[in-house]
Formats: C-alpha cells, sequence, structure tokens
C-alpha cells in the first residue's frame, strides 16, 4: 500500500469511527426519548429519516441525471453517487419505525378521523394502510434496483474497459430518470403531504425532489473538500470541475426558491381555506421566523454568494456555501413536518435535533463502507478520458 492509499485509508477509517460513535450516542438518546414519549420520538424520528432518505434519493436521481446528459459536473463525484445510492437497501429498515408509528403520525389511519372528514372519506380508496405498504415496497424496490443496476455496470466497465457500457447506463437512465420522478412524488404525497392529508399541492412532489438534489450537491460538495487533497483527486481536480458543481448548486438554489415561491404565491392568490390552512400554520406565532430563516439563508445569501465566479471555483469557498445549503435543508424539512403536529406556536424538542443528528451517523458510517468498495473515479470510462483523465492518474 502506497503512502497515498495509507493516507486515503486512514481519512475513511476515521470518518467511520466519528459516524459509528454519533450514531451510537444517538441511537441511546432516541430510545431515552421514545421511552419518554413515543409520540414525539416519531415525529423527530420522520424529520430526520425524511433528511438522510432525501440524500440517499438525491444521490440516485443526480447519478441518473448525470448518465443522461453527461455532464461535466458529474464526473468527479460519480462514486460518492453511487455510493450514497446503495445506502437504499439500509434505509429501507430505517424506515420500519415509521412504519411502527404509522397511528402516531398520519390521521387518516384512524377509522374515526377518516369517517368524520368527507375530503379523508374520498380519499380512502388511496390512503389506506394495506395500499401504503404496497405502495412502500414497490418504491424501494425500484430504488434499490436502479441504484445497483448502475452501480454493477459502472463496475463492469471498470473491470472490462468496455465502452459500450456507457451508452447502455445512458439508455437506462432515460426511463429511470421518469420513474423516478414518478415514485418519489408518490412518496412525498404518502410520507409528507398525508401528515395533513386534506390538503395538497401540484407542485409540491416536484418542490421535495429538487430539494433532495440541493441536498445531495451540498453533502457531496463537502465531502469533496475533505477528499479533493488526497489521491485520485490531488493533481487531477482543477478549478474548473469545483466551477462546475457551483454552478449546479447555484442552478437549484435558485429552482428551489422558484418552485417554493410559485405554490405559495398560487395559493395565497387563490384564498381558499381548504388549501391556504397549510402556509397559516406554518406562517403563524413563531413559525413565521423560520420561514424568515429559510427565506434568507437558503436563497439570498447562497444565491448572492454564489454569483462570485471566483467563490465557485475555489473548493474551500464553496464547501463553506454548499455547508450552510446542508444546514438550510435540514431547517427546510422541520418546516415542512414540525407545523403538522405543532401548529399553534414554534417549538423545538430535543429530540428534533437528536433524530437528524444520529440517522446521519449510521447514513455516513453506511455511505464511507460503500465508498471505499471502488475507485473513488471510475476507470475506463470514455467520458473521463473526454474531460481530461487518464487510468494511470487515477490507479
Amino acid at each position: 500500500m502506497t503512502p497515498e492509499q495509507k493516507l486515503l485509508q486512514s481519512t475513511f477509517d476515521r470518518a467511520k469511527q466519528r459516524a459509528a460513535i454519533v450514531a451510537v450516542v444517538g441511537a441511546v438518546l432516541l430510545a431515552v426519548g421514545a421511552w419518554g414519549s413515543s409520540q414525539q420520538f416519531f415525529q423527530s424520528y420522520l424529520i430526520g429519516f425524511i433528511l438522510w432518505m432525501g440524500l440517499a434519493l438525491g444521490s440516485l436521481g443526480v447519478l441518473l441525471l448525470h448518465h443522461l446528459v453527461s455532464g461535466a459536473w458529474g464526473h468527479i463525484i460519480q462514486r460518492m453517487l453511487e455510493a450514497g445510492a446503495r445506502t437504499m437497501p439500509f434505509m429501507a429498515l430505517l424506515f420500519v419505525p415509521i412504519l411502527l408509528g404509522l397511528d402516531e403520525l398520519y390521521p387518516w389511519t384512524s377509522p374515526e378521523v377518516v369517517e368524520a372528514s368527507h375530503v379523508l372519506h374520498e380519499k380512502a380508496g388511496f390512503l389506506n394502510v394495506p395500499f401504503f405498504l404496497v405502495r412502500t415496497v414497490l418504491y424501494f424496490s425500484l430504488w434499490v434496483l436502479g441504484a445497483y443496476w448502475l452501480s454493477a455496470m459502472s463496475r463492469c466497465q471498470d473491470r472490462t474497459g468496455d465502452p459500450g457500457l456507457t451508452r447502455r447506463m445512458k439508455m437506462f437512465s432515460g426511463f429511470g430518470v421518469i420513474l423516478f420522478v414518478l415514485s418519489v412524488t408518490l412518496a412525498s404525497v404518502d410520507w409528507l403531504m398525508s401528515l395533513e392529508p386534506e390538503w395538497y399541492s401540484t407542485i409540491y412532489g416536484m418542490q421535495i425532489i429538487v430539494g433532495m438534489v440541493l441536498t445531495t450537491l451540498a453533502f457531496h460538495i463537502v465531502v469533496l473538500r475533505f477528499l479533493a487533497d488526497k489521491r485520485p483527486f490531488a493533481g487531477l481536480l482543477t478549478t474548473r470541475h469545483y466551477h462546475h458543481l457551483g454552478n449546479m448548486l447555484f442552478a437549484f438554489t435558485i429552482l428551489w426558491a422558484y418552485m417554493a415561491f410559485s405554490q405559495f404565491l398560487i395559493i395565497w392568490s387563490g384564498n381558499l381555506p381548504e388549501d391556504n390552512f397549510w402556509y397559516l400554520q406554518r406562517l403563524g406565532t413563531g413559525w413565521n421566523m423560520v420561514a424568515v430563516v429559510l427565506l434568507v439563508g437558503h436563497f439570498f445569501v447562497p444565491f448572492l454568494l454564489l454569483l462570485s465566479r471566483k467563490r465557485k471555483r475555489y473548493v474551500d469557498s464553496l464547501a463553506r456555501v454548499a455547508a450552510m445549503v446542508f444546514v438550510m435543508r435540514v431547517v427546510d424539512y422541520f418546516w415542512l413536518i414540525a407545523p403538522a403536529f405543532e401548529s399553534d406556536s414554534f417549538g423545538i424538542h430535543w429530540l428534533d435535533v437528536v433524530a437528524p443528528i444520529a440517522i446521519g451517523g449510521v447514513w455516513v458510517f453506511l455511505f464511507v463502507l460503500q465508498l471505499r468498495q471502488l475507485p473513488l473515479i471510475p476507470l475506463h470510462d470514455p467520458r473521463f478520458a473526454a474531460d481530461g483523465f487518464h487510468v494511470h492518474d487515477i490507479e
């Protein structure tokens, strides 16, 4: 093992060890919280799960998009995206506590609530526990299949050098993107929108997908910051590669703001009680300050910072912006989910902090395990050769 390989191995070992410690301590605290209040545990767990599930799904979505368009922005993070997507089977296991807490989370699971609401009575054919379970199994099956098929093709290309596999991955991704958007949209309805089942928005699913992509870009830029000075990235990456990722982060920041504002404007201008109550809950006492934090920290500040070409061309400055965006993604999920349970006044329970950190420890541990399985930059991909990478520089 060369000194460069030992340095990379040491970096992975430290990251895995710290993630394991966070996961174990977090699990103990979650158990204590569940013993104190099962309802609060399930509510906080849902926030943490959606955050990291969004990162796994976002990794799959960005990977599909990368193979479909062959953008230079995806070359340097492809193996990170594959590793993130391969955590999907483990996220299915982490979904089990949500299944155990369906009655605590979703009003439509109560026959009395459904019977008392004409709207829920009409939706009962879709919002019922057996069909919910069937859809969930279908979602995870599609996502796991997509993640592992793309990883298998990439691994095969490393071994055989067959350039035809690039075309196969591109064709697969064309259909995959369609299924991904449909399945994640339905999953966002099941897992998030149905927390308040009498409300609906046709743009909600796409807003969630854009947020997942934004979470993914921010996370992997931060990871790249810690790997940029190590082989194989050291000496290969240039300011142009960071600039591509910075532009993607900039574009999806704008797209997220556009969708969030469009949904707000349409519902608010319609001024229908069955629609605008969702925003009234999130702009009420205390929650309006969270909305202001999102407006400033999730859009205006990163938008202004990423206007700078210089800031996007250096990994340190870009990673700082990405880290801020990732934190704002946590706040956004909290703003989307928590008011469904505490609409009268703003409040943060200590489990709301512990749950995302604990699940994050598990996810990062799994991510590092997956990332170590393959070279950090794919071998023999003709797109990488066109971008200036060579096998002898990578291996």
